[in-house]
């Protein structure tokens, strides 16, 4: 059986319909990550030096796809418009006219130098 620990949205305040009780009792008691540790710590398979390690290297290599992440650029903000409808509604195709045209009168407010071109 699995246990949703979190709220389910940020909007979700799920202490309103469960006590925090319940909650911490899961985290810290009945945890399946906890209990597979210590079961894998009992057959002298795992250690708290490997799990350490483990979560030293996990965070690295995070930070390491982070880092990278970061340094590609963004999709062209004309994307926002594209692969939603079949034929772009009149609104939405107003909505662009007006935002490309903000966009051209005003390039260093939208720092577009993040963001990839159409053409690209």
């Amino acid at each position: 059986m699995t246990y949703r620990v979190g709220h389910h949205s940020t909007s979700d305040d799920s202490f309103a319909y469960r006590p925090k009780k319940e909650v911490s009792d899961w985290t810290t008691h009945d945890n399946p990550i906890n209990r597979f540790r210590k079961y894998l710590e009992s057959l002298n398979l795992w250690s708290e030096h490997q799990e350490v390690a483990f979560k030293k290297q996990c965070r690295a290599d995070i930070l390491d796809a982070l880092n990278a992440a970061e340094k590609v650029k963004k999709p062209a903000v004309s994307n926002m418009f594209t692969d939603v409808y079949d034929e772009m509604p009149w609104n939405l195709v107003e909505q662009k006219e007006k935002l490309d045209l903000l966009m051209r009168r005003h390039p260093d407010h939208f720092g577009l130098e993040v963001y990839t071109k159409d053409d690209e």
